[in-house]
């Protein structure tokens, strides 16, 4: 740098603010999902000024099939390690239901902390299991948009952790491009149908971080008289918890009145 540069510039005094020791939660989105942060974001929003939230996003393939979705374990270390590298961060949620069925929970665990050591870690499965045993759901209904392997996932893993289900339906879209674009009413509908013929169920599960569920849930449970849980939904509420923050937040369904 010559010394015109140097000299033409005049040198000034920043004032900073104060940094509130708020807990840190991060988010893993995937880059084809144009929903899942936005709506994990509006689960969380009556919580604003006692946490923060940092995301960052990881390569998918626009088509969710059990191969491509296990094809992000590869990166989701490196994810992690770019959500707020040199500040505090004390919980990371992985945005993508079945992906975390596909890659393996404790494979996403294992990746996320290699990157953050110390960090609780968060999926929506893990999440959905922990908030349907929470409202004390063991026989659920199951709505998911994926095609019918990637749908199998799901069903499997809620198997394999002791919930039966009562009845399954599926939209059968191939990824994130059609998942984003169906509507609250459509989501409505469907669940009341498949709650209707899953007769005796606990709840209803809706999978799927590529729905937006946060305008559905309170309705949706007003009308069936059950409680429902979403992938969104679950994930934010877990995150909350593991952060050490145990508000009771309205208008986001019975799960968010449970500490």
């Amino acid at each position: 740098m010559n010394d015109t540069a140097k000299e033409r510039w005049r040198r000034l005094e920043a004032d900073y603010e104060a940094v509130a020791p708020l807990p840190v939660i991060g988010i893993i989105g995937l880059a084809t999902d144009r929903v899942g942060i936005p709506d994990f974001e509006d689960f969380l929003a009556a919580a604003s000024g006692r946490i923060a939230v940092f995301s960052t996003r990881i390569a998918m393939s626009p088509v969710a099939t059990p191969a491509t979705l296990a094809a992000m374990g590869a990166h989701l270390e490196a994810a992690a390690g770019l959500i707020v590298p040199h500040g505090r961060l004390d919980v990371v949620g992985f945005s993508c239901t079945s992906g975390t069925v596909a890659i393996g929970p404790d494979r996403v665990g294992a990746a996320i902390t290699a990157a953050r050591p110390g960090v609780a870690v968060s999926t929506p499965m893990q999440a959905g299991a922990k908030a349907l045993q929470r409202l004390g759901a063991r026989r659920i209904a199951l709505l998911t948009p994926y095609l019918v392997p990637t749908a199998e996932l799901v069903a499997g893993f809620f198997e394999a952790e002791g919930f039966s289900l009562a009845a399954c339906a599926t939209f059968e879209l191939g990824g994130d491009p059609e998942m984003n674009r169906v509507t609250a009413d459509c989501l409505i509908g469907a669940a009341s149908d498949l709650a209707g013929r899953a007769g005796a169920s606990d709840a209803v599960f809706i999978s799927c971080t590529g729905l937006r569920t946060f305008p559905v849930v309170a309705r949706l449970e007003e009308r069936l008289g059950k409680p429902v849980v979403t992938s969104n939904q679950a994930l934010a509420w877990d995150c909350l918890r593991l952060a050490g923050v145990h508000d009771r937040l309205p208008g986001r369904g019975r799960l968010f009145a449970e500490a």
